[in-house]
């Protein structure tokens, strides 16, 4: 292979991974993935994906040229709008489309395009994701309204989001906002249920995602990123939890007269209407293309629905299971019949499924001192996130990948 063309294609080789780790892709997805374009170009490729960094080594195929890239990446969150575009690109590239260098070039654009959702959508979407949560966990109409107004708050407070130190303590500075507005409200209002808003007002943050993807990563053996993004997992839920102790106490300071309101339950019928607008808000979460609001849409409700039917008839441990191996399976399905990447179904699919919320109350029991309780919640939340990977590695079996991506 001549040289300048074995460079040419290096140098997209690895900016295609760096930008594939931008979108939030796991390790061992962005590895293979890597792995098949090394192919499909012609070279030999050793790739290591970790959280922050991608190490890299490129051969040709005669073993006459070598060289080994280090890049130094911070981990993001999972934004399916611009994985739509990298995978656009790289068949474009791969097919003759366009060049290494246009392909080099698009990929820089993406990285620095800016949000495609607007302020007024991303507090909506904090807004309208509380609620539907708490309706799925269960409450009363003061309930509703109360996280309303803490989704509001962390929808605006998102939008500010800081960096440098204060960016380190982000979760903790939320989670006490929400912690101290909720037992506020609950100071004036005692018949508020406070865990259950809380818990609801701070779903987008909780990492149960993020517990899933180490734990997946750990089962395909890159037992380095598994881990560290295990650990950051379970940072990010020791911040949200000490945030919500630091804003209880706060909120013990003031005192004031109290009203008694009865609230009526929430009706459950009410879910028919607040878990489709739950599951449209996942295109504002994920950053997908507007366009693929209705994929999105499809695959949070689906991904629901079978893991309540797993649930009702096999158990809570199986039905996430059931869940998972249908998600996995109809991503696998809808990348083959759509041509598209199977985490445009993958990621809204099993967001309902993961068990975020489980981990945050392990923490909350360790804070309260109740070491079983909360070792108890951290056992489930791993056999529930196990139990959704292994049934994600069935769906595969069940429906081959169209590719790694």
């Amino acid at each position: 292979m001549d040289k300048t063309e074995f460079k040419r294609k290096v140098r997209f080789v690895t900016n295609f991974g760096r930008v594939l780790h931008s979108v939030g892709t796991p390790a061992h997805t962005l590895e293979a993935t890597m792995q098949e374009l090394c192919r499909k170009f012609g070279l030999k490729g050793e790739i290591v994906s970790l959280p922050t960094a991608i190490f890299s080594s490129f051969t040709d195929q005669e073993g006459e040229e070598e060289v080994t890239k280090i890049h130094r990446v911070e981990p993001v969150g999972v934004n399916l709008g611009k994985l739509s575009q990298v995978d656009m690109i790289s068949r474009e590239v791969i097919s003759g489309q366009i060049s290494y260098e246009d392909g080099i070039i698009g990929l820089e654009n993406i990285v620095n395009a800016p949000d495609p959702y607007g302020k007024r959508m991303t507090v909506a979407c904090f807004l309208l994701s509380a609620i539907g949560f708490l309706v799925l966990f269960g409450g009363n109409w003061g309930d509703l309204v109360a996280v309303a107004v803490v989704g509001t708050l962390m929808g605006l407070l998102s939008l500010f989001r800081p960096l440098g130190l204060v960016a380190q303590l982000f979760e903790a500075i939320v989670a006490m906002v929400a912690a101290l507005s909720t037992y506020l409200m609950a100071k004036w209002i005692p018949s508020l249920n406070v865990p259950v808003i809380i818990l609801s007002g701070l779903i987008i943050f909780m990492p149960g995602l993020n517990i899933t993807i180490a734990i997946s990563e750990i089962a395909t053996y890159n037992l380095t990123s598994g881990t560290s993004r295990l650990v950051g997992g379970i940072m990010t839920t020791l911040k949200l939890t000490f945030g919500v102790f630091l804003g209880s106490k706060i909120a013990s300071w003031f005192h004031y007269p109290s009203i008694d309101i009865d609230f009526n339950p929430i009706a459950p019928w009410v879910i028919i209407i607040t878990l489709p607008i739950t599951a449209l808000m996942f295109t504002v979460n994920f950053k997908a293309k507007r366009a693929d609001w209705k994929w999105i849409f499809i695959a949070g409700i689906f991904g629901y629905f079978c893991s309540r039917l797993g649930t009702h008839y096999l158990g809570p441990e199986l039905g996430i299971f059931f869940g998972g191996a249908c998600v996995g399976a109809g991503s696998n399905l809808f990348a083959r019949l759509m041509n598209r990447p199977s985490s445009l179904f993958h990621f809204p699919g099993i967001i309902l499924l993961v068990p975020g919320s489980i981990s945050y109350r392990s923490m909350s029991f360790l804070f309260e001192q109740d070491v079983m309780g909360g070792l108890n919640m951290a056992f489930l939340a791993l056999a529930m996130a196990m139990s959704l990977v292994v049934g994600l590695f069935f769906g595969n079996i069940l429906v081959k990948p169209r590719s790694s991506l």
